[in-house]
């Protein structure tokens, strides 16, 4: 009998120290499933809002401030770079040294308090960005909740609030609405794509105020078309990502199912329906070698602790795989970017509460 406590002991001080290892990636143990490896898991207990890259560092805005990690550097982990005790819903990099970040956090008697943040020297030294994001009146102050430049015009970005979207000209220092007004009554989140191979086309998405998923296609700054019940109600766009190779097909995540469209808009198919079960689907990537493989993940509404799940699709998202990954007790993702390294994709992926995860995909 003392031989099984024993042995049950020393089998549930293995698991604890497993788990410890998979968050903390203090002596990470790579974890092989099917044709993706698991390699890395930092930042545990932080949720990461989104992950961009520029050059040779990827960066994450969080709930405790920004993070960056130099992608060349071997066994480089991610670094704070400033910020902390903020949440940073977004940030732009003009360079992998200037980046711009939007700040929104809730203050008692206060309410949202909404600025722009920015660093010339990489996160050392931060200061407060002055520009009229948000219109002139402090109670209707819209927080910027997600960036997009032009290609080849680094000054020219646009950005959206709670139910708008505006472009600036000179780096993000004015602002001027192209769609929608300041202050509008909406969730205060908006996802936004701008087309990589037409970049006069804009695709916007977000929930309106009574929780009406809305899409928005805009040409040339002006509306081509919108869409307010696209996919059943209640739902709320939560990624739009747009296929270089193919830049009339634009893939929608949201709440309840992944959908496509390879008309620009024209028509669209469902590509994987969860309505019943209210996931999210906040990730969606690409792979840069092979258009033809999709990567999705998500996050599950109401269930803090979830377990990390990959789909992948090697036909354009006409049939999917799984992958779990158990060892990931908070695995709701909320962001995903893939790149090429050699003749492998590798996937980070920004969790809810959970920091972020790198994945090696091997041999689709």
């Amino acid at each position: 009998m003392k031989r099984k406590k024993f042995k049950l002991l020393l089998s549930t001080l293995s698991l604890v120290v497993f788990l410890w290892g998979c968050s903390e990636d203090a002596e990470f143990t790579p974890i092989k499933t099917g044709p993706f490896t698991l390699v890395s898991h930092e930042l545990n207990g932080i949720t990461i809002n989104e992950l961009l890259i520029k050059n040779d560092w990827i960066f994450a805005a969080t709930s405790d401030g920004v993070y960056g990690k130099n992608l060349k550097s071997t066994n480089s982990k991610f670094i704070s770079l400033g910020l902390k005790g903020n949440n940073v819903l977004d940030l732009h990099p003009f360079t992998d040294s200037e980046i711009l970040s939007s700040v929104v956090n809730l203050k008692e008697n206060e309410g949202l308090v909404s600025k722009l943040y920015k660093t010339n020297d990489r996160g050392n030294t931060w200061s407060v960005f002055e520009s009229n994001f948000g219109g002139s009146d402090p109670r209707f102050r819209d927080g910027l909740s997600d960036f997009e430049e032009v290609p080849g015009h680094p000054n020219h970005l646009y950005a959206t609030g709670q139910s708008v979207i505006a472009k600036s000209l000179d780096r993000g220092k004015t602002w001027q609405p192209i769609w929608g007004e300041w202050g509008m009554v909406a969730q205060p989140s908006m996802n936004m794509a701008l087309n990589p191979v037409l970049p006069n086309e804009l695709w916007v998405g977000g929930q309106g105020p009574i929780e009406n998923g809305y899409l928005v296609h805009l040409k040339n700054d002006r509306e081509e078309k919108s869409w307010n019940d696209l996919v059943p109600n209640p739902t709320v766009v939560k990624e739009i990502v747009i296929d270089r190779d193919n830049p009339q097909t634009i893939y929608v995540g949201w709440e309840g199912e992944l959908s496509k469209t390879t008309d620009n808009g024209k028509t669209w198919k469902t590509l994987i329906d969860r309505h019943a079960e209210s996931h999210f689907f906040f990730g969606i990537g690409i792979s840069p070698g092979n258009s033809n493989i999709i990567y999705a993940a998500k996050w599950k509404k109401a269930m803090e602790r979830q377990i990390l799940e990959i789909y992948h699709s090697k036909d354009k998202g006409l049939t999917w795989e799984t992958t779990a990954f158990p060892q990931i007790a908070q695995g709701g993702v909320w962001d995903l970017r893939v790149i090429r390294s050699g003749n492998q994709d590798r996937l980070y992926l920004g969790l809810d509460k959970g920091g972020i995860a790198e994945v090696i995909v091997d041999n689709l």
